[in-house]
């Protein structure tokens, strides 16, 4: 935008000096033919008027031109492709719009410079305009996104073409014969007759496609834009333009899904979960926000929200008298993007009186791929303030066995993975029975999620599992009717 607004101002002034020299100009001219006779003076007027005018025409032509030029790359910048594209569509054949995109290209600036990413760049763009007809076109939309928009007979047409550019990628290489491993991923829309709309959106389309790729099906990284795309997408940014005022008007609220104690057949504790309860759409569940949440990272506020909500309710069940009851919020991912958000929690949980053990922090497997250091020292400050921990979705990835060794959890949570095999699968049995078993020789608590069937209720009371959340005995429940159940059983 910036490189925009200068190269305008460039030609405003150029206009200017323009004009200046134009009544400089004539105003000499005027001198000069002065004695002249009439017809003299106009003809002389009429020849250098046309000749000023061309020159400036000319001149402005190819500043036009130069405008839609792309200064890395000197193919089209994106409002050149959409201009150009606009015009090619007008005729009778058939388009797709490609989005292409280079894949982890940021490495290949790190480790050669920008220097030579912009000279990969601008290969890359030749490489792409020698495939094109006279009716096709492409350009540079931003860093290393390609727009191009091609004649459209199959996909396996497509497919083919696309490959023949991406080999002419792979044969790029550095001064000493290195490749440079280029790989395009490229997002497909093939354009619908009935359909009216512009190039842009056409593009935000082939891009959603890229979200499709299959490395199987194609011979080069493929993905086809499906009408499913876009309504996501749709959805996406609605629920995205009321986030913050529906977190400002509460429409956040906090659910508790119990825990049953499997010796006593008592609710011996639960996890907050969250609900947006729209006052125009009704409920709307978190499979359908938090994935966008952990994308835009909102899902921060949410879980800074809820933790306060969990630290409020059991404030007042401490100060009404109930008895304890542990209650676990989630941790994202997200929040070790921020230095030191812990703090934060620390602050929020010394606000109010909670008896110690009441909050159960769980966070998911995937965290323990990284820093092992510093989410020891997390847990650290976590027992130091009180409460616990857990491993939630224990088994839902690839579980390292070691991490159970070096960070001190209190709680492994069985995911709902183990529980979707049928009753009779003893291979699966014994896989539960073998984590069971290793939970208990660390002195950890177990918690079984997901369970809907009564018979692995028995099987996981034989393994003297502790806990139990899931269908079979309770579905995510208001604060209000949490409490009836959980503080009124004898």
């Amino acid at each position: 935008m910036k490189l925009l607004l200068s190269k305008i101002k460039m030609i405003a002034f150029m206009i200017a000096v323009d004009l200046v020299v134009a009544v400089v100009f004539f105003l000499l001219l005027h001198n000069w033919l002065e004695p002249m006779a009439m017809s003299v003076k106009i003809a002389g007027y009429v020849a250098v008027a046309v000749f000023f005018i061309g020159v400036i025409f000319a001149k402005y032509v190819i500043i036009y031109r130069q405008l839609g030029r792309d200064d890395v790359t000197g193919g089209n910048n994106r409002k050149q492709f959409e201009r150009i594209a606009k015009n090619i569509l007008s005729s009778n054949h058939r388009y797709v719009m490609v989005h292409a995109n280079i894949d982890r290209f940021k490495l290949i600036n790190d480790s050669y410079g920008d220097d030579e990413g912009d000279k990969i760049l601008k290969k890359i763009q030749t490489i792409i305009d020698a495939e094109l007809n006279w009716d096709e076109v492409s350009g540079r939309l931003m860093a290393d996104n390609f727009g191009i928009l091609m004649h459209f007979h199959s996909i396996a047409k497509l497919d083919e073409r696309l490959e023949r550019i991406s080999d002419r990628f792979a044969e790029l290489s550095d001064r000493s014969g290195v490749p440079y491993g280029i790989v395009m991923f490229y997002g497909v829309y093939v354009l619908d007759e009935s359909e009216d709309i512009d190039v842009g959106a056409m593009l935000e389309r082939a891009n959603l496609g890229r979200k499709n790729i299959s490395f199987n099906n194609y011979r080069v990284p493929l993905g086809i834009y499906d009408e499913k795309d876009r309504q996501r997408m749709n959805r996406d940014r609605e629920l995205e333009q009321k986030m913050h005022q529906a977190m400002k008007n509460g429409h956040f609220v906090p659910f508790l899904q119990p825990k049953v104690d499997l010796v006593t057949d008592r609710i011996a504790g639960a996890e907050a979960l969250i609900r947006w309860i729209d006052p125009d759409e009704g409920m709307i569940y978190p499979n359908e926000f938090i994935p966008l949440f952990e994308h835009n990272g909102f899902v921060i506020n949410i879980d800074i929200f809820m933790f306060e909500k969990v630290c409020e309710m059991i404030d007042e069940w401490h100060k009404k008298g109930y008895r304890p009851i542990t209650v676990s919020v989630n941790l994202s991912r997200c929040h070790f993007e921020v230095p030191e958000f812990f703090e934060y929690y620390e602050a929020i949980y010394h606000k109010y009186e909670i008896p110690e053990g009441s909050i159960e922090i769980e966070l998911t497997e995937s965290l323990f791929y990284n820093d092992l250091e510093s989410l020891n020292d997390l847990v650290s400050r976590i027992h130091a303030c009180g409460m616990t921990c857990s491993i939630d979705d224990f088994g839902s990835g690839y579980s390292s066995l070691n991490m159970l060794k070096d960070v001190k959890v209190d709680t492994l949570k069985l995911d709902r993975v183990f529980f979707k095999s049928s009753e009779d699968d003893a291979r699966g049995k014994d896989v539960i029975r073998s984590v069971i078993r290793l939970a208990q020789a660390l002195d950890l608590k177990t918690v079984s999620e997901g369970v809907e069937i009564g018979e692995q209720v028995e099987f996981l009371r034989d393994m003297n599992c502790d806990l139990i959340q899931g269908y079979v005995f309770f579905k995510p429940l208001s604060v209000r009717e949490f409490e009836k159940l959980a503080f009124t059983q004898g």
